[in-house]
């Protein structure tokens, strides 16, 4: 199954910021990733002077298609609590089901492809990323530690395309 490679390469992290940001990080993507509907194998978290990488093994290359069920009114309810059923599902009467004498909505959803949950959940993290201390630099509006220099963030040997605060995502990383 595919792999993600995450990394955040900034300018140096304070040596006590470090651990606590690794824990930070597999915390937030745990829960944004399954807040998308995506499962894994794997989740691991590094962090090391000048970078923050995540790596998530065995993701689907899409999440599956849904189907929810939405309880509406009694049947016998009155017409406005109908009109505000349908208005609020926005299906006609006669694609809702019957049982019991209660109404009932049934919503598909199609799958969503990983790389494009990638993009977005990547964005959330970073936006909301818990730093004891953060700055701003340039004129962006992100928040971070110290000034990030890059973003790796490659999804099944592909580049996930994003940008956050004019710094697009690639498939290139750097050492000292």
């Amino acid at each position: 199954m595919p792999q993600l490679l995450l990394e955040i390469f900034s300018e140096e992290i304070p040596a006590r910021m470090q651990q606590g940001a690794a824990r930070d990080l597999e915390r937030m993507a745990t829960e944004r990733l399954k807040a998308a509907g995506l499962t894994w194998d794997a989740l691991t978290t590094y962090a090391g002077p000048r970078r923050l990488t995540l790596v998530v093994d065995g993701l689907p290359a899409a999440t599956p298609d849904r189907e929810d069920e939405v309880k509406g009114p009694k049947a016998s309810a009155p017409e406005q609590a109908l009109e505000g059923f349908l208005r609020k599902t926005g299906l006609t009467r006669e694609q809702l089901v019957e049982r019991d004498g209660v109404l009932f909505a049934v919503l598909s959803s199609k799958g969503r492809a990983t790389a494009d949950l990638v993009a977005e959940t990547v964005d959330q993290m970073v936006r909301a990323f818990p730093w004891p201390k953060s700055m701003r630099w340039g004129v962006g509006t992100l928040r971070w530690v110290r000034p990030i220099k890059r973003i790796l963030c490659v999804f099944d040997g592909a580049v996930v395309p994003f940008e956050i605060d004019g710094i697009a995502s690639d498939a290139i990383t750097e050492g000292h």
